[in-house]
């Protein structure tokens, strides 16, 4: 959070990071980001159908984030090779509606809010969930749909093998008049002809003048003021919902991030910090696990001993962290506290072997609240454990793995107390309440 950046383009690279971490795939990296395909094709098919340049920011965006409400759907289910039970199909197919209540959260995301619930509308009125027909359903949204199946066929899946793009053009085609609109489909029929639309995992050349243009400008809501004010605490909102993403990857981590923040901020509270580093902490802690986006399931899910190349891919998710937040010039310094969160006070941690001071002290106190975290919250290799057993192994690496300051602080509190106040910010977006 660097003084006198200029946070007017921070919303557009947040939005942008969280549309990859949805999607990220470590093993098929390029071939999963479906949803950065499908936006860099609605700005192409918006602009030659002459949308205003405030609406094509936003198609992009809300293309961008349209499978959002996915986070909340198991990843066993998504990952499921079978087909689906009707329960099952039903439990994804809400995922529009879950997407739209989660952008709708955040100020001035109506519009990307309606059209992500309605991107599985049809021309024909077949579609879900408000069963919209016709012009009933926003031209972006009309848009959406069409490049989202284009994409979506011929995308890897668990279900199934990816098809090849002379299949996809040719369902889009049979579905000219009853899926979709079929002015729209001629018009993207005519920018796959020229490439400008492709499942290509690289982006067209004459994408990037047009994300000039279009997209790398100052996001225009009516909530402008909010979104552009010169300090973090008016981006907290998405920042929150980035982690709660960050989370979704692993049932076993889910509402970790929050935990960990919430822990760190009464931590820092505790030792009558500053109100810049109490937003630094909150924000650090939030976002200190985005790296794990990179770890394969199956090795974050593995209840015997890890392998050393196992090990080796977990602990680059500290580096990985800082690569992703630090997208951002603004979330630099936010990145590098994050990173820093299992480097030892001793100097045997990692990812750069810092010690004492060297580590910047919000680092430290994000450590001892992910330790406490970790031993207290039930992961694939160990059972839920108590506050009092965490206090215990927090006790005894103090001065070795953990700053001794900052452990003395948490054991100040009587345990039931840490576990309430952490308890009250868990977000129903990521411990499973219904929506």
């Amino acid at each position: 959070m660097s003084d006198g950046y200029d946070n007017s383009l921070l919303l557009n690279e947040i939005l942008e990071s969280m549309g990859t971490i949805i999607e990220f795939d470590l093993e098929d990296y390029e071939t999963h980001q479906h949803a950065v395909r499908v936006a860099e094709g609605a700005v192409f098919v918006g602009e030659k159908m002459g949308m205003d340049a405030d609406t094509l920011q936003k198609l992009y965006f809300a293309a961008l984030l349209h499978d959002i409400g996915k986070i909340t759907v198991s990843v066993d289910l998504l990952n499921k090779r079978e087909s689906l039970t009707q329960v099952e199909y039903d439990q994804v197919k809400n995922h529009s509606v879950t997407g739209s209540r989660i952008i709708a959260s955040l100020p001035g995301m109506t519009s990307l809010a309606s059209w992500i619930r309605w991107h599985h509308e049809w021309w024909d009125g077949s579609g879900y969930p408000d069963g919209l027909k016709a012009e009933e359903i926003p031209l972006p949204v009309q848009i959406l749909s069409v490049l989202d199946m284009f994409d979506s066929i011929q995308t890897p899946r668990a279900d199934r093998d990816p098809r090849k793009k002379t299949e996809a053009v040719r369902i889009i085609t049979e579905q000219r008049g009853t899926h979709f609109n079929p002015e729209i489909v001629d018009v993207v029929l005519e920018l796959i002809e020229n490439s400008r639309v492709s499942a290509s995992e690289k982006p067209h050349k004459a994408f990037a003048p047009l994300k000039k243009k279009y997209v790398d400008v100052p996001f225009r809501d009516r909530d402008i003021n909010f979104w552009q004010s010169s300090n973090m605490e008016s981006l907290y909102y998405i920042l929150k919902l980035f982690a709660d993403v960050i989370d979704s990857k692993n049932e076993y981590t889910r509402g970790h991030s929050t935990r960990v923040s919430v822990l760190a901020k009464v931590l820092c509270e505790k030792m009558n910090m500053s109100h810049e580093d109490l937003l630094k902490v909150e924000i650090a802690g939030l976002l200190h696990d985005a790296g794990k986006v990179t770890i394969p399931i199956e090795i974050l899910n593995k209840q015997d001993s890890l392998t050393e190349e196992e090990w080796r891919i977990i602990r680059a998710h500290s580096a990985k962290t800082f690569e992703i937040i630090g997208y951002s010039a603004a979330l630099r310094e936010i990145a590098f506290i994050a990173a820093c969160h299992h480097e030892r006070y001793d100097g045997n941690g990692y990812p750069m072997q810092l010690a004492k001071d060297e580590i910047p002290f919000l680092s430290h106190v994000i450590a001892v609240a992910d330790t406490y975290d970790a031993v207290t919250s039930a992961r694939a290799y160990h059972p839920q454990r108590t506050a009092e057993y965490a206090y215990n192994i927090i006790r005894d690496v103090s001065g070795r793995q953990l700053h001794p300051q900052v452990v003395d602080v948490l054991l100040s509190f009587p345990p039931k107390h840490i576990e309430g106040i952490v308890d009250m910010h868990i977000s129903p977006y990521i411990s499973g309440e219904k929506l």
